[in-house]
């Protein structure tokens, strides 16, 4: 599996641009979801080097995560033009990161893509590890494969649109990393065992 660059936000335009600039490519699709597309993607607007961009947009949370919507993202890509020399930036929670890395990772047998995660949960586990797929036959994530992003970009700006709900859910999945981590980790975050 190929190494990750995960990269810690200080200036998205500038931190987007030099992810870009390690991904040639053809054309630029953004994938989104109704959530994202309303709340996030206004912040990706003045990026110069997105003005071409082409938007796919899906619906939101858990339900789209399936084999209709993943074929929906590839009918939108081929429909477009997209090659095995374009790029895909998700722009979104565990869902659009995981359909759309699977997406990538399966059209014309591979794409490169680029993780820009919106929720803390996806920060912290969804977009990071190449973990993509979509959920079937009642069975989450049942479908998939190990395909890394090129860049995850996380930018924490972003967590001013959750709700706290979407906030608390991944602040629980990192304590349960700091829980199944080793000791010292622990003894670190203040935890005994």
């Amino acid at each position: 599996m190929s190494k990750q660059e995960v990269i810690l936000c200080e200036n998205l335009e500038e931190s987007l641009g030099h992810a870009l600039e390690k991904c040639p490519h053809d054309k630029l699709f953004i994938l989104t979801d109704e959530h994202t597309d309303r709340l996030c993607l206004p912040a990706l607007k003045e990026v110069p080097q997105l003005k071409n961009a082409i938007e796919i947009r899906i619906g939101a949370e858990d339900i789209h995560k399936t084999l209709d919507t993943l074929a929906s993202v590839w009918m939108a890509l081929s429909e477009k033009g997209a090659t095995r020399h374009s790029l895909l930036i998700n722009l979104g929670g565990g869902m659009v990161t995981d359909l759309g890395g699977f997406a990538a990772a399966t059209f014309k047998r591979g794409l490169a893509y680029i993780n820009i995660p919106t929720t803390l949960l996806a920060m912290v586990d969804a977009s990071v590890g190449g973990k993509t797929g979509i959920n079937f036959n009642g069975l989450k994530n049942e479908i998939g494969a190990f395909a890394p992003a090129n860049s995850v970009l996380i930018e924490t700006e972003f967590l001013r649109s959750l709700d706290a709900h979407n906030f608390i859910s991944g602040y629980a999945e990192m304590l349960k990393h700091g829980l199944i981590s080793d000791k010292a980790h622990c003894r670190t975050a203040g935890i005994r065992y």
